[in-house]
């Protein structure tokens, strides 16, 4: 069986679209949603809600809408799960049909980790919101947008690492971990979502910001000078992409604003670590 784990914050028209398009789902699966410090009616409509599927909600998060971050809330959700497969997917995925059963057939060799298809509305293509249409795949594309892994092998890396509580940075630490320990990482185009990517929508250079920042964090937590390549915060590519992109940005449209603030991010964290270590 497959436990699709679903965090959610006061986000609950996204919430019910995405559980509305679950019922639609063929396959042996339970979904576990996780309310995050929510304030709005995303409880009010859980208690209400009675779908086809069995559906599990828990509430994490220290109350008065402070949640605890995504990461807490994703392990919370792995910890009450029943399935031998853990598929993670933000309540701003909406899946098409056959999503589960894709996952569920993928699954046919130990230490095996799925990574779904991500398709964006037309409007958001461009903007630095995550699509994925593969057919290769690396570590860091494991994310909690439409990524399935054993619950033994989730449980053998030790979960998501809580200490990323803001945006970002928990899904490239987990898939880093889940590389050194061996994952067989394949990509599966029929298990197709749309990202939704509400922040992007309305905060889009703030989030670029933090995730800057978050990809410094998990570079300096390993210290794999690999990592700060791949996420795109070695110091030499930020301070080259610092110099040009202020006067090529408008070639690239919104993703050149998303690169310049993604970079401006890690370059202030990356003076931070300085500071702390002096």
């Amino acid at each position: 069986m497959i436990s699709v784990i679903v965090p959610t914050h006061n986000r609950r028209e996204l919430l019910e679209k995405k559980l509305r398009a679950l019922e639609a789902q063929q396959g042996d699966f339970e979904v576990i949603v996780v309310a995050d410090g929510c304030t709005d009616d995303t409880q009010p409509f859980l208690r209400d809600y009675h779908p086809g599927y069995a559906l599990q909600v828990l509430e994490t998060g220290d109350g008065y809408g402070r949640g605890s971050g995504a990461a807490n809330a994703r392990n919370q959700g792995a910890r009450a799960a029943r399935g031998d497969i853990l598929l993670f997917s933000d309540d701003d995925v909406i899946p098409l049909p056959g999503w589960i059963a894709a996952h569920q057939k993928a699954h046919t060799q130990p230490r095996t980790v799925v990574v779904g298809r991500l398709k964006l509305p037309p409007e958001l293509r461009g903007t630095g919101a995550a699509e994925l249409a593969g057919p290769r795949v690396y570590w860091w594309h494991v994310t909690g947008n439409n990524t399935s892994m054993p619950r033994a092998l989730f449980d053998e890396v030790g979960g998501y690492d809580p200490a990323f509580s803001a945006y970002g940075g928990e899904d490239s630490d987990l898939g880093y971990r889940l590389m050194k320990a061996g994952m067989r990482l394949v990509f599966v185009p029929d298990a197709v979502a749309v990202h939704e990517a509400l922040e992007h929508r309305t905060r889009a250079m703030q989030k670029a910001r933090q995730a800057g920042a978050a990809h410094v964090q998990v570079w300096k937590k390993h210290g794999d000078s690999r990592i700060a390549w791949a996420l795109g915060v070695n110091p030499t590519l930020l301070a080259v992409k610092m110099a040009l992109l202020p006067s090529l940005k408008g070639l690239l449209g919104s993703r050149g604003e998303y690169e310049l603030a993604f970079c401006w991010g890690a370059w202030e964290a990356l003076e931070a670590s300085k500071n702390v270590r002096t």
